[in-house]
C-alpha cells in the first residue's frame, strides 16, 4: 500500500492535519475493532489491517526505533511461535515508576504479515509489544487496545489473589463472577488513573474553546443524557427545555450520573468520545475543575419544520416542541453543552495514593475468598438452581439486616432460624401453609423464600420433602444449615 492508497483508504485530503488524520482514523476503525463488533470474521479482520496500515504509512514517527526482537506471548496471543522473529517495535513512552503493577502494551498488527503468521495470530489483531510502566499517550497507543490492556492488567490481579486462596473449586461459589466483576471494575478505574495522566491527555486531545477573565482555560464538549422513553427518567427529561442548568449528582465509577434542578435523577451523562472520560473524571474527583452543563438549544434549520423534535417514531411528539429534546428508539434524548473550567493550572499528577486503595480492593476480595465455607460448596447445585429464578434471585440481605447480624451474631441467628423451622415447617398439618414466612423482618425470612424453605409446598418443590408429614430432626437440621448458608454467603457479600 502507498501513501496514496492510504489517504483514499482512510478519506485524508492534502488539507487535513495531524489531528484530523487521528480521527479519521479512530472513527474508522472502531467500526470493525473486535471490541466493537459482536462477531468477528475473516473480513472485518482484513479490513482493520487494512486500516490499520494506511494510518502507520501515514504517521510515521521517529519516535520508535525499530529493531529484531524475539516475539513473547500477550495474553492469549503468541507473536513468537517454531522460533520465528518478527519486527517489532522498541517503546520509549514516559514511564510512572509509582504504578502498582506494570502493563503489556499492544500493537496492530501491520499488513505485512504472511498467511501462515496471520493464522498463528488466531485472528488477533494485535501483539505485545513491550511491558513496564509506560503512561498512556493517545498519539501512540491505540485507545481500545490501552484498555484491553488494563483488562488484562486487573485479571492477572484477580488470578493472583485466587492461587493464594486454598479453595479446590472457585466455581462453586454462586456470586463469584458477580462479586469478581465488580472488584475488577474497581480495580479497572485504579489502574486507568495511575496510567492516564489527565492534564496532558486532555491536551493531546483537544483545544480550549476560550478562557475566563483569570486565565483559566475552558472546554465545551458534545454530551447528552438519555433514558428508556417510558421510564421516569425519560418524562424527566422530555420535561427539560433548552438552557436548563443540569448539574452532577454523583460519581460512579468512570461514569457522573446527573440530575435536575429538582435534585431528580436523570441519568449518566455520555460524551462523543470516550477518551475524555479518562482525564475529565480524575480532574473532577481531584477538585481541579469545575463543570457547567446546559440543555443545548436545537438548530432551527432543516429539523425546524420539526419544532426541535428528531421524530423517528409517531406524530405524538407534539407536546415536546420547542424543548429541543430529541425522540427515536424508543429513547429520550436532550443533548448538552457540557463546559469545563480548569480550575487549578498547577496541577500536578500523582498517582502514588491509588496504590493504597488497589491493596486494599485485592484484600478484600481476598478476605471474601476465604471466608467462603465448606457449607456453600455443600448446597452449590442448589443455589445454582436457585438462581436462575427470577422470583428467588430477587431477594438479598439490606443493610438492617446485615446491620442486626452484626448486633446478635451468626449463633444467634441461627438459633433463630431453628426456632422458626420448628414453629412454622415442623408441623404436619400447616393451617395457613403458604402465607407463614413474611417477606421481610428478619435475615431469616428472607433466606427461607430466597432459598425455598418458605411453605411446605416449597420445600418439596425445591428439596423434594414431602408435605403433611411432621420433618424429622435431621431434616429440620438440613433446613437450617441452607438457611444459614445462604445467610453467611449474603453477608460475606456485603461486609
Amino acid at each position: 500500500m502507498n501513501r496514496q492508497q492510504a489517504m483514499n483508504l482512510l478519506g485524508i485530503t492534502q488539507e487535513d492535519d495531524e489531528r484530523e488524520i487521528k480521527r479519521k482514523y479512530h472513527k474508522m476503525i472502531s467500526r470493525f475493532h473486535p471490541d466493537s463488533l459482536n462477531e468477528v470474521g475473516e473480513a472485518h479482520i482484513q479490513r482493520a489491517q487494512e486500516i490499520n496500515e494506511a494510518y502507520r504509512i501515514l504517521s510515521q514517527s521517529d519516535k520508535w526505533e525499530t529493531k529484531s526482537v524475539q516475539g513473547t506471548e500477550a495474553h492469549g496471543t503468541d507473536n513468537h511461535r517454531s522460533g520465528k522473529w518478527e519486527q517489532r517495535q522498541e517503546w520509549s513512552g514516559e514511564l510512572n515508576e509509582a504504578a502498582f503493577i506494570p502493563r503489556n502494551i499492544y500493537l496492530h498488527y501491520s499488513m505485512n504479515l504472511s498467511e501462515e503468521e496471520r493464522k498463528e495470530a488466531q485472528g488477533k489483531l494485535y501483539y505485545q509489544a513491550a511491558h513496564g510502566k509506560y503512561m498512556w499517550d493517545p498519539e501512540e497507543e491505540d485507545f481500545t487496545l490501552f484498555l484491553t490492556s488494563l483488562r488484562h492488567a486487573t485479571a492477572a490481579l484477580l488470578e493472583r489473589t485466587e492461587n493464594a486462596i486454598n479453595v479446590e473449586d472457585l466455581s462453586c461459589m454462586p456470586d463469584l463472577k458477580e462479586y469478581r466483576f465488580r472488584v475488577q471494575a474497581k480495580l479497572f478505574e485504579y489502574l486507568s488513573m495511575q496510567y492516564v495522566n489527565p492534564l496532558l491527555v486532555l491536551d493531546s486531545l483537544t483545544k480550549p474553546e476560550s478562557t475566563d477573565g483569570k486565565g483559566q482555560r475552558i472546554y465545551r464538549f458534545k454530551a447528552f443524557v438519555a433514558s428508556e422513553e417510558s421510564s421516569p427518567e425519560g418524562w424527566l427529561i422530555a420535561s427539560l427545555r433548552p438552557g436548563e442548568y443540569l448539574f452532577p449528582k454523583a460519581f460512579h465509577g468512570n461514569q457522573i450520573q446527573l440530575m435536575n434542578k429538582n435534585r431528580q435523577v436523570l441519568g449518566y451523562l455520555h460524551m462523543e468520545d470516550d477518551r475524555l472520560y479518562f482525564c475529565i473524571i480524575p480532574l473532577l474527583k481531584k477538585h481541579a475543575a469545575q463543570v457547567k452543563l446546559l440543555v443545548k438549544e436545537e438548530d432551527t434549520g432543516a429539523q425546524g419544520k420539526n419544532n426541535g423534535i428528531n421524530n423517528k417514531t409517531n406524530g405524538n411528539n407534539s407536546r415536546n416542541s420547542g424543548r429541543g429534546i430529541t425522540r427515536g428508539n424508543n429513547k429520550r434524548k436532550a443533548n448538552i453543552d457540557f463546559y469545563f473550567r480548569l480550575e487549578d493550572e498547577n496541577y500536578t499528577y500523582n498517582s502514588s495514593d491509588l496504590n493504597l486503595k488497589i491493596a486494599e480492593t485485592l484484600a478484600g476480595y481476598e478476605k471474601y475468598l476465604r471466608k467462603y465455607s465448606p457449607e456453600q460448596e455443600r448446597f452449590c447445585d442448589l443455589f445454582a438452581r436457585l438462581s436462575r429464578s427470577n422470583f428467588r434471585s430477587r431477594f438479598h440481605l439490606k443493610d438492617k439486616d446485615i446491620q442486626y447480624i452484626q448486633e446478635k451474631g451468626m449463633d444467634t441467628i441461627r438459633s433463630h432460624a431453628a426456632d422458626f423451622v420448628r414453629t412454622r415447617l415442623a408441623p404436619a398439618q400447616i393451617p395457613n401453609d403458604g402465607k407463614q414466612t413474611p417477606m421481610r423482618g428478619h435475615p431469616v425470612f428472607l433466606a427461607q423464600h430466597a432459598t425455598g424453605c418458605c411453605c411446605r409446598g416449597c420445600l418439596y418443590k425445591w428439596h423434594r420433602i414431602p408435605a403433611g408429614v411432621q420433618l424429622a430432626e435431621e431434616q429440620q437440621e438440613y433446613i437450617v444449615d441452607v438457611l444459614m448458608a445462604w445467610i453467611e454467603k449474603e453477608y460475606n457479600r456485603n461486609v
